[in-house]
């Protein structure tokens, strides 16, 4: 008697495969399958005749008693021509389409941010074995999009609104269920794309309860809450009603008209006493208002930079409940940040007896005008965010964590490191860093091993606390604040703003300071600098252009940042000693390195990401260069003018013209960018 064909137990999903959705009408389920449709097409694109499948996603809140919130699990038919994916809600729905795009179609978490297309492939034969989604180990988890101002102006295909949604399709593949949608005035815009991606909304500290500014609505007023409390109530309940039909954690509290506390701009409040009351009342206020309109409001509230001292004395009430988020210092050390010269570090952890929900405001990316990244990785190691990390967790700080991610793209690897830490908790870094480069960069993953290694070496230590290492911005703001003071002092008063760095020290020990913060590291950035643009010429296309476009790129940024500042320093070294003409060619060379990091941003490999860093305006690398080229026609004027040829005949002009005299000059006299390379060439024969 001939035997039943016994079929393999494998789920095949081909061209073939029906996708079926059975559940309540939403619209981010909707949005979620359309990827799933266009991921699958990207992988399979020809029909192969297989026998049709069908993979079926059911969301049915009854499961609630078999799975927990965002959970998900996969079980196939007995003859395995069917998979049924089920959920009890939406995010859980959600997580499991992307589970397929990414488990089974290979589509990678940040395909679009790291140019990681999905491989074409006939079929892919899954094995018909059931799975149960893991439960995250951070409730809230998610991305702060602060200081956008990259991506806030990019466009992909003529498209911002797609850029936006490729930030929250990347945040939801690593598991994220939490965001603050950009911040200030187009914040509106990125919600309504989160919402609709099934998204919570949680909002910036200096925006409570995500409503608008006092002062942008009543320009003419006050920002008093003791004066206009009425006013300041009326936004709350207007930002309230806006969005009590959403899924938000409520943030309360108080700071001011912008990312600094109120009592800056209201001298009244001269007491921590004072601050603190006032503070604890409007919390009061906001939490009833949100009652209101609201049944079991989720709340937290930011125990930030000042916020942190006032808690810490005692000297906030806080509504029940509320979920009490701690911050870094903007560099990854779980301790209050610095702000201009008051760095009191007081540790973001809290005391044991400090019972009820917290959790953490991390940042891998951030902006003081001092020494932070902007455009570079955190200057910090991922063996060093573990340990923070690690150690807030076990303090119980694992109901909510958001992360301060600025544009996505230059953070993508401390994102992805995060994510598995909100997802797993502690995890091996040295583990990650190869499973990282071998992901992304499988031609070279050794090489790119070992240059990640030596650029978190080759960082600055510019304090004496372990976190106090620098970003690209230490260069940039550096140069801003002790060209000005060079050029409107005279050389003879110190630049106060760096007085965070280098104490109350005159100006000339400002400059041998940083000089020598930068001298002992330019060997270590130039020669990594040159190993890497050796690999790039060594490895094919696409991985070609990633590793120039996103690794290159930041260590040029540090390269060039590092021997403008030391070119720079030695500038003003030769100017102070009337050596006027040396003084010129350093700072031509320290404009030679920034124009280095200027072609790198606007010509990028990969002509997809033309334009990315157009509005860098928070760095800024034009603004430094122009400021340098600002203070090479000063020091010219001192040195050259007022004819602004004796340089040119002095250096460049043959030794028999130079005595004769019958005409000053016989062209015009050269420009700066000319006549700084033509004295350098002179002077290197």
């Amino acid at each position: 008697m001939e035997q039943p064909m016994i079929k393999d137990p494998f789920f095949l999903f081909s061209k073939e495969t029906c996708i079926e959705y059975n559940g309540p009408k939403l619209e981010s389920i909707e949005y979620f399958l359309s990827v799933l449709i266009r991921d699958k097409n990207k992988v399979f694109q020809e029909e192969t005749g297989n026998e049709s499948t069908t993979i079926i996603f059911i969301l049915d809140e009854k499961n609630h008693d078999n799975l927990t919130t965002e959970q998900f699990s996969i079980q196939f038919s007995a003859d395995f021509s069917q998979m049924n994916v089920m959920s009890a809600d939406e995010l859980g729905m959600i997580y499991a389409i992307l589970h397929i795009s990414e488990a089974y179609l290979g589509v990678d978490k940040f395909w679009f941010w790291n140019d990681c297309e999905p491989k074409p492939k006939a079929n892919v034969k899954i094995k018909a074995v059931p799975y149960l989604s893991e439960v995250a180990e951070v409730k809230f988890r998610g991305w702060f999009i602060n200081d956008e101002v990259l991506i806030s102006t990019w466009k992909y295909h003529h498209s911002n609104t797609y850029v936006w949604e490729m930030v929250f399709e990347a945040l939801l593949r690593c598991n994220g269920n939490m965001v603050i949608p950009g911040t200030d005035i187009k914040n509106p815009l990125y919600k309504d794309i989160a919402r609709k991606m099934g998204l919570w909304i949680t909002h910036h500290h200096a925006e409570p309860l995500g409503a608008h500014m006092f002062s942008r609505v009543y320009p003419d007023k006050n920002p008093s809450y003791s004066e206009n409390g009425d006013l300041f109530k009326e936004l709350w309940k207007d930002a309230i009603i806006e969005q009590k039909n959403d899924k938000v954690i409520w943030n309360i509290g108080f700071r001011g008209q912008g990312d600094r506390p109120f009592w800056a701009d209201d001298p009244t409040f001269d007491t921590d006493d004072k601050r603190g009351s006032l503070i604890s009342k409007i919390m009061s206020d906001q939490y009833e208002l949100i009652a209101h309109y609201q049944k079991d409001p989720i709340c937290c509230v930011n125990l930030y930079g000042e916020i942190t001292e006032l808690y810490k004395k005692g000297l906030l009430e806080l509504p029940p409940g509320v979920i009490k988020i701690w911050a870094d210092s903007g560099y990854g050390k779980m301790v209050s940040r610095r702000q201009g010269n008051h760095n009191p570090r007081i540790p973001s952890i809290p005391e044991h007896q400090d019972v009820g929900p917290h959790g953490i405001y991390y940042h891998v990316t951030f902006y003081d005008l001092q020494a932070s990244n902007h455009l570079t990785m955190l200057p910090n190691t991922t063996a060093f965010v573990n340990s923070e990390l690690g150690e807030a967790f076990d303090h119980h700080m694992s109901e909510f964590l958001i992360v301060n991610c600025g544009n996505i793209r230059p953070h993508i690897y401390f994102l992805e490191f995060v994510s598995r830490m909100w997802n797993k908790g502690r995890v091996d870094s040295d583990a990650f860093l190869n499973e990282y480069v071998s992901k992304y960069y499988p031609a070279s993953s050794d090489e790119m091993s070992h240059y990640i290694k030596a650029y978190f070496d080759a960082i600055i230590q510019y304090g004496i606390a372990e976190d106090e290492r620098a970003g690209e911005q230490f260069y940039h703001f550096t140069i801003r604040n002790l060209a000005h003071q060079w050029i409107v002092s005279h050389g003879k008063q110190s630049s106060k703003n760096l007085w965070w760095a280098t104490g109350e020290i005159e100006i000339t020990e400002q400059f041998e300071w940083f000089k020598q913060k930068v001298e002992s590291k330019l060997s270590e950035w130039e020669t990594l600098t040159e190993n890497v643009k050796e690999l790039v010429k060594k490895v094919d296309c696409i991985e070609q252009k990633r590793i120039s476009d996103q690794f290159l790129i930041q260590v040029q940024f540090h390269k060039n940042g590092c021997f403008a500042l030391y070119y720079f320093s030695k500038a003003f070294e030769r100017f102070r000693a009337k050596e006027y003409s040396h003084a010129y060619l350093f700072i031509h060379q320290a404009i030679g390195e920034l124009k280095e990091t200027m072609n790198i941003m606007q010509k990028p490999m990969n002509e997809k990401w033309v334009g990315f860093y157009d509005n860098d305006c928070l760095t800024n690398v034009s603004l430094t260069l122009y400021t340098l080229e600002t203070v090479q026609r000063t020091i010219r004027m001192f040195g050259d003018g007022p004819s602004f040829y004796n340089w040119e005949k002095e250096y460049l002009t043959d030794t028999e013209e130079k005595k004769v005299m019958l005409l000053t000059n016989k062209t015009k006299q050269l420009m700066d960018n000319v006549l700084g390379s033509k004295l350098i060439e002179k002077d290197q024969h």
